[in-house]
């Protein structure tokens, strides 16, 4: 039976569907009674600065990346926040145009609800939004408002404090209070606590307590240490100011429950008091305090069980699995092949034809955009055995070449690590994301659509070993590969000849596929031969 239904009108209905939520993330929460009673229980009942005049918060919840489904719970949350505690009201939007001059005028903060993407690209819009914050207004960032602008805006990331890569936790984790006395933290009542949510880790180019004050950080006494700093430094919350405007920022909000959490309201609520301008808190930069303050911990009473001897065994075997994979120490032989400067492109980068990279390669803040037609890109040197490691994310298809020969011949003289936006599949085939392509799929899938991933890939004579955000999932013995055509499963492969008799050395390519990818903090440190 054929539809009644023209395939313009299903687009439009598609269009209309989506239009309050992301394709790109889950269906938003719907607020029950429930939900709003628990918030409302568990929000604090008076304010704790007394408000200088009636308050104006915009929640801004228009999402063009990845939405989370507590966009819509952290919304009310603010409401009732302000409501309960009597120290502010809010209106939420959705429209860039709240961040004309006129309607900026009617607030005393803005706050940035669990945001991604690239929300607008008028320049007026974003000049009249730092005027206003610079005049002395107030900025709140909850969650995933470290991954506004898309790559296109910088000043916005400098202004909230950090950028976000990666969130290698969703369990329980322990926070711990940085600065117990602080006007801010000391809502907390001075302990630390456990909460589950996702946690973020920030890039290393723009979060630094040398400009921001620490509130909150992870306690890593209780937390597994799967983050990729060499200092565990995992912030959670701070302050700092914007000209004469002030930022409050947490990462907790990925999870609905944290918005009927007290004590992350109650944190929320000074927060927010202090980008209002009510609560008066000191801004100084934590690493400029002197003496610096004693951090309160989670009490032993309040850790998380330990793992039974089984789960700890295995954690353990994880580990040392995943040892190889590890970043090592910054003086461990590592060349800078991105590090989001076009000198360090053009330095290492050329377009396989000796010519430099294409500026249809393009710089965004620290990552490396593919633009339209923009050609591969090739490394100057070439690596045998070496570790790899890098971050992409991508809108389509991509991919990674290694010890490619000949880079007029790619295909048929080296090889190629997938990049494509197959997170969420569990039957995987050997063109999905992270699969040496056409030769052998991964045996896990830790790939997150739509956002930052982390490689590493380690070659060392016939062994190819790749992982993806902490789980590995390749480990190829490339002599087993003795036949052109012909993987050892039995399956067919492009190849023209055996892959145990392609080169062990050639160069790193980056694949333009046609579709938008982005990497970034590439870099690679030659092996010795075993």
């Amino acid at each position: 039976m054929r539809s009644r239904w023209s395939p313009v009108v299903l687009v439009a209905l598609a269009a209309i569907l989506c239009s309050n939520c992301c394709a790109l993330g889950g269906q938003p929460a719907k607020i029950t009674p429930d939900m709003v009673e628990k918030m409302r229980a568990a929000a604090p009942k008076a304010p704790f600065a007394a408000p200088a005049r009636p308050r104006k918060m915009l929640v801004f919840d228009l999402c063009k990346g990845f939405a989370h489904a507590s966009i819509p719970v952290a919304a009310k949350a603010m409401e009732i926040l302000g409501e309960t505690s009597g120290a502010f009201t809010t209106e939420t939007s959705t429209d860039p145009a709240a961040f004309k001059a006129d309607n900026l005028a009617r607030f005393d903060a803005v706050c940035f609800n669990n945001n991604t993407g690239a929300l607008f690209d008028d320049p007026d819009l974003k000049k009249s939004l730092m005027d206003w914050v610079r005049a002395g207004h107030g900025v709140v960032g909850i969650h995933a408002a470290t991954d506004v602008g898309a790559w296109k805006w910088p000043e916005f990331h400098q202004m909230m404090g950090g950028v976000f890569s990666g969130h290698p936790w969703h369990e329980n984790v322990g926070i711990k209070v940085d600065d117990p006395n602080h006007p801010i933290a000391k809502v907390l009542g001075g302990e630390g606590f456990v909460v589950r949510d996702e946690i973020y880790q920030f890039n290393k180019g723009i979060y630094s307590r040398d400009a921001l004050r620490v509130l909150l950080s992870l306690d890593m006494s209780c937390t597994a240490a799967k983050g990729k700093r060499d200092d565990n430094d995992y912030a959670v919350a701070w302050i700092h100011p914007w000209g004469d405007g002030r930022i409050f920022y947490c990462s907790l909000g990925h999870d609905n429950d944290i918005f009927w959490n007290p004590k992350v309201l109650a944190f929320y609520l000074a927060g927010i008091q202090y980008a209002l301008g009510d609560l008066k808190a000191d801004a100084t930069p934590s690493a400029q305090l002197a003496p610096q303050p004693k951090p309160a911990l989670v009490p032993e009473s309040a850790k998380p069980a330990p793992k039974p001897a089984k789960a700890r065994k295995k954690a353990a075997a994880d580990a040392v699995r995943l040892t190889i994979y590890a970043a090592p120490a910054a003086d461990a032989g590592w060349i800078t092949l991105f590090d989001g400067k076009r000198s360090t492109l053009e330095k290492h980068w050329d377009n396989g034809r000796g010519g430099k990279p294409s500026e249809n390669w393009a710089i965004e803040g620290d990552a490396l955009v593919r633009m339209d037609k923009a050609g591969y890109l090739w490394t100057k040197e070439r690596f045998g055995n070496f570790q790899l490691e890098l971050d992409f994310k991508t809108e389509g298809n991509s991919g990674l070449f290694f010890r490619t020969g000949d880079t007029k011949n790619a295909v048929q003289t080296g090889f190629e690590m997938q990049i494509l936006n197959s997170g969420g599949k569990t039957t995987l085939g050997k063109h999905d994301c992270g699969a040496v392509y056409d030769a052998l799929a991964p045996s896990a899938n830790p790939v997150k659509n739509d956002e930052w991933n982390h490689v590493v890939l380690t070659c060392r004579d016939n062994k190819v070993r790749i992982a993806i955000n902490g789980t590995q999932i390749i480990d190829m013995d490339l002599d087993k590969w003795d036949t052109p055509r012909k993987n050892p499963d039995g399956s067919k492969n492009k190849y023209k000849k055996a892959l145990k008799d392609f080169p062990r050395e050639g160069h790193i390519g980056l694949q333009e596929h046609g579709h938008k990818v982005m990497f970034r903090a590439i870099r690679i440190r030659p092996l010795e031969e075993k």
